[in-house]
């Protein structure tokens, strides 16, 4: 591990990333590393530029990827990180929601690794990420399981050549989770939602001695409160919304709870996720309905 090296924070969407985010702003914050009196959202959620911006990947490759088909451009992102400016002190937790590789990125990892400490990986069970998928895309519930076993989904404002964000190839859910979790080039600490969620103070002690910051009990005690749904859901009403909030998504910090999956999706539904899904669902502890 390098001292002035960066991580990652990968996920599929909706699994806790911005949680995760929000927890380093404010464990810093209460260790003394920012003079603010209290967390804010749209201000202080800026650990490292997402690995798809376009901005950070024109920057970093010396090109106008606008010039760049998605196929021509995924060989050539990992190539980005190597300037300093990545390893600015306060910008090194990149979040990332691209599978490790992708389709065109010819074996290659699509984000860089040069002078990267490690990848914290976070996942949650799909049946959750589903209905999480629907709120935030206002998608309806049955494109979002789907998409969750689509092996070509992704991100893609447009197209060809996307808006402010580069495409995110993420394929199917599995597919994700075993790119982050297998691929041996980085060392990676795999955390479900669930285990932030039930077992918060072992779980994020663990992500601090990671990441290098400070674990102290009480420290990492005092920051889950702080970072709490009920909490964030108080912060995003304080500033009328959470900027990372889509259009037509009524609230960032909605729900935060497991289990709303088994509750609300149809047995259908439920089945053709574990049909598709279910090796990595069992590997990583979650269960379908045709064995609980």
């Amino acid at each position: 591990m390098t001292k002035d090296g960066y991580w990652y924070l990968a996920s599929y969407p909706k699994s806790g990333n911005t949680w995760c985010r929000v927890f380093i702003t404010e464990l810093r914050r209460l260790s003394g590393e920012s003079e603010r009196e209290e967390l804010h959202l749209n201000q202080d959620i800026s650990t490292g530029s997402i690995a798809s911006s376009r901005l950070w990947l024109d920057d970093q490759l010396g090109i106008n990827t606008c010039d760049l088909s998605f196929g021509e451009l995924d060989p050539l992102r990992g190539n980005a990180g190597t300037s300093q400016w990545v390893f600015a002190e306060g910008e090194r937790f990149h979040k990332t929601h691209d599978a490790f590789h992708s389709p065109d990125s010819r074996g290659r990892p699509v984000v860089s690794t040069q002078g990267c400490n490690g990848v914290v990986y976070l996942l949650r069970h799909p049946e959750d990420v589903a209905i999480s998928l629907s709120n935030f895309f206002s998608w309806p519930i049955q494109r979002c399981i789907e998409f969750l076993i689509d092996s070509e989904a992704a991100l893609v404002p447009s197209m060809r050549h996307g808006g402010r964000q580069v495409r995110q190839h993420m394929g199917r859910w599995d597919q994700h989770v075993r790119s982050w979790a297998e691929q041996s080039i980085l060392p990676v600490l795999t955390i479900r939602y669930e285990d932030m969620l039930g077992n918060g103070q072992e779980t994020f002690s663990h992500l601090a001695q990671f990441l290098g910051l400070p674990s102290d009990s009480n420290l990492i005690e005092q920051t889950i409160i702080n970072t709490s749904i009920e909490k964030l859901q108080t912060l995003e009403a304080k500033v009328g919304g959470f900027a990372e909030k889509p259009k037509g998504c009524n609230r960032f910090f909605r729900s935060g709870r497991s289990g709303e999956g088994a509750e609300k999706l149809s047995l259908e539904q439920r089945q053709r996720l574990e049909e598709n899904l279910s090796a990595t669902m069992k590997r990583f502890g979650y269960t379908g309905p045709t064995n609980q």
